[in-house]
């Protein structure tokens, strides 16, 4: 076949996750991702030697290091192994399992808290295994040594819960290592609809209820741990990434509302703490008294910007957009947290 000859679709395709127990070392992946779309790239740059040949044109070049970057855009299933797979990487902490609070007596619901670390545990990185096209023509990449650089979470009005992650890889390769078996697809999936979601906002920690909540239109969300990817974390005799450790990590959180009070502009005016937690549910567990979901919480934070509404005519309704600072809460020990709730006993 001639070089463009044939073409290669989309919905073939797969994306499968999973952890390493050593930095940039392939594992097993086994955990299959829904996604919305994945654009992972491996680049191998060129340099040209710009140097006096006598002749108007160069002709040497070197290869430089390799980058392997890109993004995948998901809906965000509690089901989902993959979810908690990101989540504790991103955070970079560990993965605590419970029985889910509020389980009645021989439920099957568990809860799994993922807090924030320093990335290297159990788990220091992950792998992916990702299928681009169908099975007799298409192409298999293996990704190593995958941290998430940008994690995010958006959820708005007739929308699921959607997550957005940025990875850097330390390195890839083409394989022949096929786990299209594994893409069974699976019914108890459910995407965590807008219409089961909150978020509630309070003075303090301690009084945030899930009666409470201000009446929000969207809420966007994340953590950047700003991975150091530059050369100074590379070595002279490899084109590969040898360390990838994170920087100081920074959180976001904004949120949309109609501006009918002015609660956020007075906290941001008088510098008051706050506390936060958002949460999106699906339908309740089978065997259980619990819904499957997941819970953010932020038990300490600063309205940023709340500043007075733009009145762009005369038939708009007035919105807000309000901004926070997220910092460390000394009582809890974390700047934020998330707890997803589903049948799985644990993630160790």
């Amino acid at each position: 076949m001639a070089v463009g000859q044939g073409a290669l679709t989309g919905y073939n395709s797969y994306l499968i996750m999973g952890r390493e127990t050593t930095l940039g070392t392939y594992n097993t992946c086994t955990a299959v991702m829904d996604f919305l779309s994945a654009n992972i790239s491996t680049k191998k740059e060129t340099k040209i030697l710009e140097q006096v040949e006598k002749f108007r044109s160069y002709s040497k070049r070197i290869g430089l290091s390799r980058v392997i970057e890109g993004e995948i855009e998901a809906y965000a299933y509690a089901e989902s192994a993959g979810l908690v797979y990101a989540l504790q990487n991103a955070l970079g902490g560990t993965v605590t399992s419970s029985t889910a609070t509020g389980e009645t007596s021989g439920g099957l619901a568990f809860q799994h808290i993922v807090s924030l670390g320093n990335m290297d545990q159990s788990y220091p990185s992950m792998c992916l295994n990702v299928r681009y096209g169908d099975s007799s023509g298409g192409f298999v990449y293996q990704y190593s040594g995958v941290r998430v650089n940008e994690l995010g979470f958006s959820a708005e009005i007739d929308e699921a819960l959607k997550i957005n992650s940025s990875v850097i890889c330390m390195n890839s390769t083409k394989t022949a290592n096929d786990l299209s078996a594994l893409v069974t697809g699976s019914a108890t999936n459910q995407p965590l609809s807008f219409v089961n979601g909150r978020v509630s906002v309070e003075g303090t920690f301690a009084s945030l209820t899930s009666t409470s909540f201000w009446h929000v239109q969207s809420i966007n969300f994340g953590i950047s741990n700003n991975l150091k990817a530059d050369n100074e974390s590379r070595r002279i005799g490899s084109d590969t990434l040898q360390v990838l450790p994170p920087g100081i990590a920074n959180f976001s959180l904004e949120m949309t509302l109609r501006f009918d009070t002015t609660t956020a502009f007075d906290a941001m005016l008088n510098e008051t703490q706050l506390s936060v937690e958002a949460e999106f549910q699906g339908s309740t567990l089978t065997g259980s008294a619990i819904k499957r979901g997941v819970k953010f919480q932020w038990p300490k934070v600063f309205v940023m910007n709340a500043t007075e509404p733009e009145i762009g005519g005369p038939d708009n309704i007035l919105t807000s957009q309000v901004t926070f600072a997220v910092l460390r809460d000394e009582s809890a020990g974390y700047p934020m947290r998330a707890i997803v709730s589903n049948l799985t006993s644990s993630y160790a």
